[in-house]
């Protein structure tokens, strides 16, 4: 089952680079986004989710996949 933000904006895009291991920096870059955003986004997913840290939302992405 697919997430709903897998399939709105950007956070699709990055929940699925932190499923392939990729860090902030990298996230950014492919993306063409600041590591900012995408701390914010990731930080968002951990909110929402209620998990602990980036890395359960990283277990969690890997989970779903």
């Amino acid at each position: 089952m697919r997430c709903f933000w897998e399939q709105t904006g950007i956070l699709g895009p990055i929940y699925h680079s932190l499923g392939q291991g990729l860090n902030d920096g990298e996230i950014a870059k492919k993306l063409n986004l600041t590591e900012v955003k995408v701390q914010s986004c990731i930080a968002w997913m951990v909110h929402f989710l209620n998990l602990k840290n980036r890395q359960d939302l990283v277990l969690y992405a890997l989970s779903a996949a």
